[in-house]
């Protein structure tokens, strides 16, 4: 699970909203910082401007593991200050070094010093793969925890991985019925957002007018979050974006490889029709639920396309402006804290849960119903291709 530049765990980063049940404290070398694992609004102020203020933490940051500027340091690394910093939150040498940096920042020779280099071995990994002298990166980085075998997993806890950390838990709050929080700010027209907006959106992500207001059409949507080139990936942190909301909302997933879907995610792209030769043929062949418009598929390829973060308008690829009130200031979509339209049955993901509710516990008694669909979903049909990079990140072209 080493966090390359771009990291490989693009492939799998879309994790439930709860945190799982973790192993056992003695399946670690060392006694885990739960604090880490807490979401940002549960820590006392003094923690909160600390990570903020001493390490750099963002809110968004904190809330998704790995995605810090400061966790890709090891802790020799680190400044004074941020040590102390670190020290003061409750870390040690030992636990950043493990549960944060899981040993990224040190060479080959280095992990075997540590005592670590074959729990990475046990995973996968080369020097070659280390040294990023491969085009291809071991196979378990393209997997969830729950498909990993007992020997990985334990060879993951022994580098402080857990389910949590592993599958690249999303701690922020969304009582939605989206699996991850809706941005709402992508979804205002190009001329009304700041100035500093659209120095951001323009400058680092290489946005248009027209590209922002027609959703999919720029190419950076093309790509998931952690595939982004550093500037880019920056840029949209500073606009509010992270892992989960990017991949889900911007790029939909079309990036990922079948093997990554997995649980919910895999039943919603089954659900739509897809299978794993259509998936990978390029758009030779396509889903019926790939001509239809909105008002036209069944509620079960609604609340698919829901997982997907797909609503009505985006589906039907009609221009923001078309859906924006300009008067109100917001968009005349789906919100984020609105009801379950009623043709959306999100009871497909009974079995598997939906994005942190557990199995047993989905459907409409969940979330408040209204009569007509304001939903979710658009079309899933590209002409992207994807690569593996030398450094075993995908990018989409």
């Amino acid at each position: 699970m080493k966090s390359l530049t771009p990291p490989f765990k693009a492939a799998i980063a879309i994790l439930a909203s709860a945190i799982p049940a973790a192993v056992t404290a003695t399946s670690f070398p060392y006694a885990e910082p739960a604090f880490r694992y807490r979401p940002f609004h549960k820590l006392d102020t003094t923690s909160q401007n600390i990570a903020q203020e001493k390490l750099g933490y963002l809110e968004v940051t904190w809330n998704n593991h790995g995605l810090a500027p400061i966790e890709k340091k090891g802790w020799p690394a680190l400044t004074s200050n941020e040590r102390d910093a670190a020290v003061t939150l409750g870390f040690t040498q030992a636990t950043w070094d493990c549960f944060i940096n899981h040993y990224e920042q040190y060479s080959w020779e280095e992990l075997e010093e540590k005592g670590v280099q074959e729990h990475y071995i046990k995973l996968g990994w080369t020097e070659a793969h280390w040294n990023h002298e491969l085009e291809s990166v071991p196979y378990t980085e393209g997997r969830w925890w729950d498909q990993l075998t007992d020997n990985e997993k334990q060879a993951a806890n022994k580098i402080c991985y857990f389910e949590p950390n592993w599958d690249k838990l999303d701690m922020n709050s969304n009582p939605s019925f989206f699996p991850h929080p809706m941005p709402n700010f992508r979804y205002v027209p190009w001329d009304e957002l700041s100035s500093v907006s659209r120095n951001i959106a323009g400058g680092m992500l290489n946005y248009t007018q027209s590209s922002w207001d027609n959703h999919g059409d720029a190419i950076v949507e093309k790509n998931t979050f952690l595939n982004l080139k550093p500037e880019q990936r920056e840029g949209a942190i500073e606009l509010g974006f992270y892992t989960h909301t990017w991949d889900c909302f911007m790029n939909h997933y079309l990036s990922y490889f079948w093997s990554s879907f997995h649980e919910d995610l895999k039943v919603a792209i089954v659900t739509l029709g897809w299978d794993e030769d259509m998936w990978a043929n390029d758009g030779d062949m396509i889903p019926a639920s790939e001509g239809k418009i909105w008002d036209d598929l069944s509620p079960e390829e609604k609340a698919a396309a829901t997982r997907l973060c797909y609503f009505k308008e985006i589906w039907d690829s009609e221009p923001i402006t078309q859906w924006y009130d300009y008067n109100a200031g917001k968009n005349t979509a789906v919100t984020a804290d609105g009801p379950l339209p009623k043709d959306i049955n999100l009871e497909i993901f009974q079995e598997t849960g939906y994005v942190g509710k557990a199995p047993g516990s989905v459907g409409a008694e969940v979330y408040t119903v209204v009569g007509l669909s304001a939903g979710t979903s658009h079309k899933l049909t590209s002409s992207l291709v994807v690569v593996i990079l030398s450094m075993g990140a995908f990018l989409v072209f």
